[in-house]
């Protein structure tokens, strides 16, 4: 079967062999799989290696292991990207997010660019009543349940959303549907798609943080929350425009210089700021993320901008790269 690996920056397509199941694992063929931020990071530390990528992934079940139950082949499935064990002593004490043992189909090297892959059957949630494309929405949305979570936006909150891409838009549309008084965006104009679809979205303004920092901005109200889905360097003008009693919330990767930020922790503390770190591995609201979509809280079809084919990998992920016409990209092989 055919499966994507990326090697830096480049893209390699190769026919590899099938691999038997484990007892408690799936196999799935992928209908689709939406291309995340991360798939597009370099990271130095990595060099030429070459990687099984994809994570986002909605397909139907082809097999299933001998000691795998309630899931069958011709099930159609979206896929959590880690799961809660439900044995440690976290997922005991009913703190699965702080689970210590998650299971994913990472540990197994079988992602989502490919014809098929395989997962463990406990990361499979049934999903036969919205299309491949839409339901592989699923797993970023559930990334961008958790940080607005984490922000505990309030009728009251005056919001900034720093980072325009898929999860920050989804995050803009449920901070909208929360009741946040106002709601601004920052981002840069040359990324237009996304300004423009934060715009259809109902966002106060958009600001481009290259123009002036934004703690110069005027945003006509007091900044109390913000939501930063973008390299760590961007904390610094995260905490600098947070207003006293602030919560910041904070999901964003970086490598080497980038995964590091500077700013003035006596400023920090005499603020009184919060910042509560999102990582949703082991992700928890997968079910509620399909509701939303069903639903239309965040409209999914709105935010695919482009579809590809298995065979077209480099010219997807050149796509995702290019923010001025992306949204979100699908591959469906």
């Amino acid at each position: 079967m055919k499966a994507a690996f990326k090697k830096g920056q480049a893209v390699i397509l190769k026919d590899i062999p099938s691999r038997p199941l484990a007892p408690d694992q799936i196999r799935v063929r992928i209908k689709a799989c939406g291309i995340c931020g991360s798939d597009l990071h370099i990271n130095p530390a990595e060099g030429d290696k070459e990687q099984a990528f994809g994570h986002e992934i909605a397909g139907v079940i082809d097999e299933v292991g001998p000691a795998v139950l309630g899931l069958e082949p011709g099930q159609n499935v979206v896929l959590e990207s880690s799961s809660a064990c439900g044995r440690c002593a976290a997922c005991r004490n009913a703190n699965q997010e702080l689970c210590t043992a998650v299971t994913s189909f990472f540990f197994i090297n079988s992602l989502g660019f490919a014809e098929e892959m395989i997962a463990p059957a406990i990361s499979a949630i049934p999903c036969e009543d919205l299309p491949p494309d839409v339901a592989c929405l699923s797993e970023p949305l559930g990334v961008a349940i958790d940080i607005v979570r984490l922000a505990d936006v309030r009728p009251t909150s005056n919001v900034l959303v720093i980072g325009a891409g898929p999860i920050g838009l989804m995050a803009l549309s449920l901070v909208k549907r929360m009741g946040a008084r106002r709601v601004f965006l920052s981002a840069f104009n040359r990324a237009k798609a996304r300004v423009n679809a934060a715009l259809d979205l109902g966002v106060d303004r958009a600001v481009d943080p290259s123009e002036a920092p934004l703690d110069k901005v005027d945003f006509g109200c007091g900044i109390d929350r913000v939501l930063v889905t973008a390299p760590p360097p961007t904390l610094t003008d995260a905490f600098n425009v947070a207003s006293l009693g602030g919560i910041i919330s904070f999901i964003g990767i970086g490598y080497g210089d980038n995964a590091f930020c500077r700013f003035d922790a006596n400023k920090f503390h005499f603020k009184k700021l919060q910042l509560r770190a999102s990582y949703a591995s082991p992700a928890l609201c997968t079910p509620l993320a399909l509701q939303y979509l069903r639903e239309g809280v965040v409209n999914g079809p709105a935010l695919i901008s482009h579809r590809f084919k298995l065979d077209q990998m480099t010219d997807a992920i050149a796509t995702a790269r290019d923010s001025s016409v992306a949204l979100k990209v699908i591959v469906e092989p």
